[in-house]
């Protein structure tokens, strides 16, 4: 059998398809109080060590394309900021936010729970406006198909290290660095850019 259809099988033998979620509070540190909103933001540009804030909370050093560590605040009405950007924002009790920083604004894009411990879960965020986005294996087989520009989509797999790309309908824009997909752990591939000069990044939870 070879390499690419053994991983495509270990990878797709066991899929569900769940709604769209992230990682469930216990993977971040301090326990949340009940009904509590999480929210993190990605630096979707190529400016290193992002600061950000909402109400009490300060995300500190964001890398260039990576995510800060969710924080949790109780549901309400905020205004997030990030250098000149200022944005008022709505979180909702037991919700997971990601608000990514493009330009001159946050696009926020809402997740689920995610709470089994028995499966790895990929989430694919697509930033790259314009594109309908797929996350297959190495033989062309799909994880995670369709997702529409700033949305985000998801799936249940199995443990495994596995390589994969991202698809813009049948034509193919990036691979993506290979990765060990553990249970009970959520990866996050972030997609941004444009559809000439995509880039690709994991965030693990």
């Amino acid at each position: 059998m070879k390499m690419t259809t053994f991983l495509a099988t270990a990878l797709l033998a066991g899929l569900t398809l769940p709604p769209a979620h992230a990682a469930d509070e216990g993977v971040y540190g301090p326990v949340a109080p009940p009904n509590s909103a999480f929210v993190r933001v990605f630096n979707a540009t190529a400016q290193p060590e992002l600061q950000a804030r909402i109400a009490d909370k300060t995300l500190d050093e964001i890398p260039a394309f990576g995510a800060s560590e969710f924080v949790f605040l109780p549901p309400g009405k905020y205004t997030l900021s990030a250098g000149a950007v200022s944005q008022p924002v709505t979180l909702q009790a037991n919700r997971f936010y990601t608000a990514a920083l493009e330009g001159k604004e946050f696009r926020l894009l809402e997740n689920e729970r995610y709470a089994n411990r028995l499966k790895a879960l990929v989430i694919v965020y697509n930033l790259v406006d314009g594109s309908t986005l797929s996350l297959k294996t190495p033989d062309g087989r799909p994880v995670v198909e369709n997702v529409g520009p700033n949305s985000t989509g998801s799936r249940e797999v199995n443990a495994v290290r596995v390589s994969l790309a991202v698809f813009d309908g049948a034509k193919k824009l990036a691979d993506v660095k290979p990765m060990n997909l553990e249970r009970g752990r959520a990866f996050s591939l972030f997609v941004a850019g444009d559809k000439d000069q995509p880039v690709t990044s994991w965030v693990v939870n």
